[in-house]
């Protein structure tokens, strides 16, 4: 039997070659390797190629990952890894970091700033190359960091696809060495060293445009942004051009033109039937301007990759609240819809009361009473029930039916979110400077906008489960994460000043607050990791534990870094300046819910420090999906439980098992399943969370099948009371989920049949009720 070599010679297969490497991938990994061999040599055929036969092995240690063989995904891994060297260097070694940077430079793929001068001493840095790293990587998570994120050769016309000329352990220095050029050029080389560390440890991730485009010749390094939409078709000539309803749009489509995901507050435009008094004319409402923003979400699609990603908030009090909530049905008008938009609703805490007290809710017209919009807690109230008395109302509607068609469309469709406007600004460390008009795309980021601010943060996340330490109260190793968190913020930091953005507003508002948003992942994992079950009160006491002390680190390292590098523009005035802390605005849940102290750490000292050298960021965290890094680092996603302990994954090379990282601990009862936990349970862990976060979390609830309007109404209710800033997918059990990924593995391996495994690229995560791990978060 003959084999074709990358050179297009032929040669006799020798079958000690794959034994040679599969005792490689099997090395210290506890699966059946005899059984491998032969499954392996069953796919070999005469006149095979020998790029063909590294994805024979590869395919066959995929298909052997399942619970009782858990280890098959790192041989899987190792065979990927393999070839992946062998396309890149042709052979089996790491080029040295010069030669990898004069490559990517030549290619126009890095910028030259990585080598010019003496920005870097490249000897050290190549010094602290960590090959045997790659060796961590499950299947699921090289495959991810190769089709994604290693840069390839400029595209050339004929070429399906360029080859990859970055390997991970250069794709984890690029990004380091990109984050360090804000740091002063005697200073790069140390920190970018120290930022490398904690991403290929794994101890750290930073978000998805930020390992795309770290280091590159286009530094959009940012996630999120927030809009508002100002109340006419364009701006007078004495405002911001994007202060109008097009300006918005336009803005929108700048932002995701460089694959930015969008949150705009839609409130301040006039309801349906409003007067017009230019043209003597009526409204026409919020409806026909989101759809045409929705069409522009779909033909900006952010480089060609994925539709833009934007979602619209809306106030409770709209008149045409209605029409909002039935956008993303898939009946009716289909000009009243937005199928491809996300949108929340903005809910004022004198609904939720009036739910429960049984009142009426009234609507008023945004472009009469314009006041409500910027009003929040007791001075919103005054001002709403002061118009109600008056009158004033467009109409009125009982707030339990208010209530119950927002449940029931977020039940149907997914949307609109449930996210409470007055927690959020009650809370908010910058009320001094404006309001929070809505969240992002991801219900996480909650910051200040207006018609001259356009809100930006910059995310990352803590992979809790590399820092697990059972015996201390916070189930953390507290020097490592110290240490972790310290070198975090500094990287997202870092980002504001090297960031590019695509609109001055943004540009604005993010160099005079320089918000944040350091997150966490793995949660789950550090649970079982340390024996305690998702339904006990030590979960919560751990949750409520571990918050302070990220909260603590985080805190105290934007303090550390404003000793060093000054407070942010707008600091004087704060709650931060005003010595008032997360948890001096916080609700006081711990005792109710665990039974024990509120607090443990020594946050007098902390406000202390603050006092003395102030915040170089006037927010420090947020909670998002982690949909894609979570699986480069082979954890469990942000904050949720176990949603399938194992499923099946398709690409190009066919569907393989992915398997729960918590199943290898050997405890399958902690294991639950997200539809089979007591929904109570998460909206109780992430109010304790909550306490410790300037921003929010991306919160998904699960609706098991059978789920009464009732207790869904009483999880939400819940969520409010005990003082969640929002809420985000409420995913509903579905019985064609199963079928569904059949399908998607079918479809993926009959692909296999028609295209290389080098054209291999997988399907973007987006925002949707059956997935929403949105990929323009993390």
């Amino acid at each position: 039997m003959q084999v074709i070599k990358r050179d297009g010679t032929s040669e006799p297969f020798d079958a000690t070659k794959i034994d040679r490497l599969t005792e490689y991938a099997t090395r210290g990994l506890k699966v059946d390797v005899a059984a491998l061999k032969r499954e392996t040599k069953l796919l070999i055929f005469d006149g095979m190629s020998t790029k063909d036969i590294f994805d024979a092995q590869v395919k066959a240690a995929a298909g052997r990952i399942s619970v009782e063989e858990q280890d098959a995904t790192f041989v899987a891994a190792r065979f990927l890894l393999s070839r992946l060297y062998k396309d890149v260097t042709g052979g089996i070694h790491y080029p040295t970091l010069r030669d990898y940077l004069l490559e990517a430079v030549s290619e126009e793929r890095v910028s030259p700033l990585l080598m010019g001068g003496t920005a870097f001493d490249l000897d050290v840095l190549n010094s602290m190359i960590r090959p045997e790293r790659d060796l961590q990587f499950t299947y699921l998570g090289l495959q991810t960091v190769v089709d994604r994120y290693l840069i390839r050769r400029q595209e050339k016309a004929g070429v399906a696809v360029a080859p990859i000329i970055e390997l991970p352990q250069h794709f984890f220095m690029r990004v380091a060495m990109g984050l360090a050029l804000a740091e002063k050029p005697e200073m790069r080389t140390y920190w970018a060293c120290q930022f490398y560390e904690v991403l290929s440890s794994f101890d750290f991730m930073s978000s998805t445009p930020t390992l795309f485009n770290s280091g590159t010749l286009h530094s959009q390094l940012s996630s999120c942004y927030l809009n508002t939409v100002a109340d006419q078709i364009a701006a007078d000539p004495d405002e911001h051009p994007f202060a109008s309803i097009y300006g918005t749009i336009q803005e929108c489509a700048l932002l995701s033109k460089f694959a930015g995901g969008i949150g705009t507050d839609w409130t301040r435009v006039r309801s349906e039937g409003d007067p017009i008094k230019s043209t003597n004319g009526k409204s026409s409402g919020i409806v026909p301007y989101i759809k045409v923003w929705n069409d522009t979400a779909v033909a900006v699609n952010q480089g060609g990759k994925r539709n833009g990603a934007f979602a619209a908030y809306l106030e409770s009090w709209h008149p045409d609240l209605y029409a909002f909530l039935e956008l993303k049905k898939n009946s009716g008008d289909d000009r009243r819809r937005a199928h491809d938009i996300f949108p929340a609703n903005w809910i004022p805490d004198l609904l939720m009361e009036r739910v429960e007290q049984g009142g009426m809710w009234s609507f008023f017209s945004p472009a009469e009473y314009p006041e409500l919009h910027d009003l929040y807690g007791d001075a919103f109230k005054v001002r709403y029930e002061t118009l109600e008395a008056e009158g004033k109302y467009r109409f009125q509607e009982p707030a339990i039916e208010v209530w119950k068609k927002m449940l029931g469309f977020l039940f149907e469709t997914g949307h609109p979110w449930i996210t409470f406007k007055d927690e959020c600004n009650r809370r908010n460390p910058q009320q001094h400077v404006g309001v929070i008009h809505n969240s992002n795309l991801c219900t996480e980021i909650t910051l200040n906008t207006s018609d001259d601010e356009t809100a930006v943060c910059n995310l990352g996340s803590i992979n809790l489960a590399r820092h697990v330490d059972a015996s201390h109260p916070s189930g953390l190793n507290v020097d490592k994460l110290f240490n972790t968190v310290t070198v975090a913020m500094r990287m997202l930091d870092n980002v504001i000043d090297i960031n590019f953005y695509p609109s001055d507003r943004a540009r604005n508002a993010n160099l005079r607050h320089r918000p944040v948003g350091l997150g966490i992942m793995g949660y789950a994992e550090w649970l079982v990791a340390q024996g305690i079950a998702w339904e006990s009160t030590e979960h919560l006491l751990k949750a409520d534990r571990m918050m302070e002390t990220v909260s603590y680190f985080a805190i105290g390292a934007s303090v550390k870094l404003a000793a060093e590098r000054g407070a942010y523009e707008s600091f004087k005035g704060s709650l931060w300046d005003q010595g008032i802390l997360p948890i001096d605005t916080a609700r006081k849940i711990g005792t109710l819910l665990h039974g024990e102290a509120e607090s443990t750490l020594d946050w007098d000292k902390m406000a202390a420090l603050i006092a003395k050298h102030g915040m170089r960021n006037s927010n420090c965290m947020a909670i998002a999906p982690t949909a894609t890094i979570s699986n480069i680092v082979g954890t469990t996603p942000t904050i949720e439980p176990v949603f399938q302990r194992e499923y099946e994954e398709g690409n190009l090379s066919g569907s393989f098992k992915v398997i729960d990282p918590c199943l290898k601990y050997g405890r399958p009862e902690l294991c639950v399943e997200s539809y089979d936990i007591d929904q109570t349970w998460l909206v109780k862990a992430a109010a304790l969370r909550q306490k410790w976060i300037d921003q929010a979390q991306s919160l998904n609830l699960f609706a098991k099948e059978g789920t009464k309007g009732r207790q869904l109404s009483e999880l939400y209710l819940m969520a409010w009371r005990l003082g969640c800033k929002t809420t985000y997918y409420l995913r509903s059990q579905s019985s064609d989920l199963a079928k569904q990924r059949a399908k998607s593995a079918k479809k993926a391996a009959a692909a296999a049949a028609a295209a290389p495994v080098d054209a291999m690229e997988s399907e973007v995560n987006l925002c949707s009720i059956d997935n929403p791990n949105c990929e323009s978060c993390q």
